[in-house]
Formats: structure tokens, sequence, C-alpha cells
């Protein structure tokens, strides 16, 4: 379940993600650009995550992300969380 995320923020910088039950690198993935529905969008690299413990996730906004504003979501062992709207600025 995610509750919080860091203000939009550009290509290279950092990206923070709070909630719970957000699992571990090992077993989850952070998508973005998704639709309302976590269809589609942009999966973040391993290459791309600083830290990642249960309640908090920071990620470095890779060169290739998508510019705009769109969804983000978590998966952890296949299971989809709430969404939260996020934009990458230019």
């Amino acid at each position: 379940m995610l509750i919080k995320v860091s203000g939009a923020a550009a290509r290279g910088a950092t990206v923070t993600v709070q909630g719970r039950y957000l699992g571990g690198p090992t077993t989850g993935q952070v998508r973005l650009g998704a639709d309302e529905d976590g269809k589609g969008g942009y999966v973040f690299p391993a290459s791309a995550v600083r830290s990642w413990t249960d309640s908090e996730i920071v990620l470095t906004i890779p060169a290739d992300a998508p510019v705009g504003g769109s969804w983000l979501f978590v998966e952890v062992a296949g299971k989809q969380s709430t969404g939260l709207p996020y934009s990458v600025q230019q």
C-alpha cells in the first residue's frame, strides 16, 4: 500500500516512495507511467534502487524514464499496490 511519494523531479534526481508492505528489491518492482489501473508503463531497473525497506523505497530516476505525469505503483510478489500520481519533469 502506497502512502506518499516525493514531489515531481527530473531524470537523475531521487524519488522517495513511502508505504506499507513494500517487500524488498528481490521481490518487488516499481512501475511508472502506468495507467490508473497499473497497466503498461516503465519498470525501474534494479540499478535505480538506492535503498528499499518494507516502508520506504528510494530510487534514482533513470535517464530513459518517461517524462510527464502518470501513475506510480509498487508490485511485490506479483501483487500490485495502490497507485499514486507522479510526474517526471523535463
